[in-house]
């Protein structure tokens, strides 16, 4: 961890200091401020709503959030075998890996891109709650309330439902309300991803050089970590992609002959340079670790939208529970489960859904992985 990442941290560890002194006694009913966390009820009791065009329609939309989340339960479970197989081996591990991870500041997030993290989370968070008491509402069960929280720097919210008009509605209208979350969720990822593709290029400014190998081309020709290439050969490179394709018309990537490339890059100062890259014969690369460079904050927030709240639904969607005392927590996909599995069977459905959803509670624990996730190179 850099300098600037515990400066970042003493930062925010100030701020909640303070909050918590200005607040603490001084709240009103609605908001609850804690060591690190701040709650607030919004007080949004809501009927359902009245018979119309309007319910109609949701009430249609939203039969599709379940064969969305029922891909996404799939998938979840595609990608704990690979992961699994990844890690320890065996049939199916090749091109396989990745995990689970814990969004922890300075350890698996970037203190860099908290800013990132906490607005794609907040949005999606809050939509994934605001999705649950709007589809409620459709399906004529009652909200009792909905709020916002903050812990530490990871936004949250909670919708409260009538349990007892939730318990009595129909096995589809519970289906629907609990995959509410879900689908709204899928929806940001894919429009983060629609505007990514459609801005393309213009979202990146160049390539950063990550690291140089020893003794390669890119060494000699003078290229360091920092720099950042904006042309090959007078040709505009704004990411990867476009760089491998001009070295790649440059003849870097036959290893048959010699390369020469001029490679225009932007260093730390802030002045451009040209350099000469000679690629000898029998290489196929000039020996340098690269990363697109963002040329706009819209960028990384693009990357976190889309795989933060991928990554929140493919979780919902998961069938986990948590046996506290009293009242279990489960995912929305385990709400999904218990439900069905009890509609066909009775107790014993409920007891075997409560059993899977523990099962796969254990899975997520034994797919942890501590990799970062950085949307900033």
């Amino acid at each position: 961890m850099g300098n600037h990442a515990l400066i970042a941290l003493a930062l925010l560890a100030a701020l909640w200091v303070a909050v918590y002194a200005a607040l603490r006694g001084k709240t009103s009913g609605r908001v609850r401020v804690y060591p690190l966390a701040v709650i607030a009820r919004l007080g949004w009791a809501q009927k359902p709503l009245p018979p119309g065009r309007l319910r109609t329609a949701l009430s249609l939309a939203g039969w599709l959030g379940i064969p969305v989340t029922l891909g996404l339960m799939a998938f979840f479970y595609l990608f704990a075998y690979r992961s699994l197989a990844a890690r320890f081996g065996g049939e199916g591990s090749e091109g396989a890996g990745g995990g689970v991870v814990p969004l922890i500041p300075g350890v698996t997030i970037p203190l860099e891109d908290l800013a990132y993290v906490a607005i794609a989370l907040g949005v999606g968070v809050a939509l994934h709650e605001a999705a649950h008491a709007v589809m409620a509402r459709v399906e004529g069960v009652r909200v009792k309330d909905f709020g916002v929280a903050l812990f530490l720097f990871v936004p949250a919210a909670f919708v409260e439902i009538e349990e007892e008009d939730l318990l009595k509605a129909p096995l589809g209208s519970r289906l629907k309300i609990y995959s509410a979350g879900i689908m709204v969720n899928v929806a940001i990822a894919l429009l983060a991803l629609a505007a990514f593709q459609a801005l393309g290029p213009a979202l990146y400014q160049g390539v950063s050089v990550l690291s140089v190998e020893d003794g390669s081309p890119a060494e000699a020709a003078g290229l360091e970590p920092g720099m950042v290439i904006v042309e090959v050969n007078g040709v505009r490179v704004r990411t990867v992609g476009e760089l491998s394709r001009a070295l790649e018309d440059a003849g870097v990537k036959d290893p048959g002959r010699e390369a020469r490339v001029l490679v225009k890059v932007l260093t730390p100062a802030g002045d451009y340079r040209v350099l000469e890259v000679i690629k000898p014969e029998g290489r196929s690369t000039i020996g340098v670790v690269v990363a697109s460079k963002p040329s706009t904050p819209l960028t990384p927030l693009l990357q976190a939208l889309f795989v933060l709240n991928l990554g929140v639904a493919a979780i919902n969607a998961a069938p986990i529970m948590l046996p506290l005392p009293g009242t279990p927590v489960m995912s929305d996909g385990g709400h999904m489960l218990v439900a069905t599995l009890e509609k066909l069977l009775g107790v014993p459905g409920r007891m075997l859904g409560a059993a899977a959803g523990v099962a796969t509670l254990l899975l997520v624990l034994s797919m942890l992985t501590f990799t970062e996730i950085a949307f900033t190179p």
